[in-house]
């Protein structure tokens, strides 16, 4: 009896020229809706940054020192393009630093299981110069960074994914106190996360 209904409602339109009437608008708009989607990612990853003006006493011309991250990005991707707002806590040897940043990429469609994304990250990174002569002492600055980052997307379920991926970036990490003086210039990481989308 629903179906005669509708079928009658819409050949009564139809009769009376009301042309704005569509049964593929609802439709349409559904599919277009579900293109959005919220992305909540967390990663894992691990790097290096690379000072290439080192402690003035050593003479060093380039020093890499090995860095842990976990982080987690808050976003949205529609039409090929990911927005992420990030956090990541970082460890460079014992000591602690955080970044906030901000991330904007491009995917390509490779095949119903694969993306490949590409894109820009900036921010800022907030770290401590500890001073050598008090181990219980430090200042904090900040300095921001700005780079490339690219990967792979792989699709696990319906909404969750598996990302992997690496940045480039450039920063100035800079400790000019009395007793050292070094740059940490070049910030280089490679990550795995976890995408939740809804």
């Amino acid at each position: 009896m629903k179906k005669i209904s509708i079928f009658a409602l819409i050949i009564t339109l139809s009769l009376f020229g009301e042309s704005d009437f569509n049964l593929n608008d609802e439709v349409e708009t559904e599919i277009s809706n579900k293109t959005e989607k919220q992305i909540v990612s967390i990663e894992f990853g691990f790097g290096t940054i690379s000072r290439l003006e080192a402690d003035t006493i050593s003479k060093s011309s380039s020093i890499d020192k090995d860095v842990k991250i976990t982080g987690i990005k808050l976003g949205a991707e529609d039409i090929g393009l990911r927005l992420f707002l990030s956090y990541r806590p970082i460890v460079v040897e014992n000591t602690f630093t955080n970044s906030f940043g901000i991330e904007l990429d491009s995917t390509i469609d490779l095949n119903n299981k694969i993306k490949f994304f590409y894109g820009i990250s900036l921010g800022t990174i907030i770290y401590k110069i500890v001073d050598k002569n008090d181990t219980f002492s430090f200042d904090k600055k900040a300095t921001g960074y700005y780079g490339l980052e690219g990967g792979f997307i792989f699709n696990i379920l319906e909404n969750i994914e598996l990302e992997s991926g690496m940045r480039y970036m450039i920063t100035n990490l800079n400790d000019s106190s009395a007793d050292t003086s070094y740059m940490f210039d070049q910030y280089m990481n490679y990550y795995l996360a976890l995408n939740f989308k809804y």
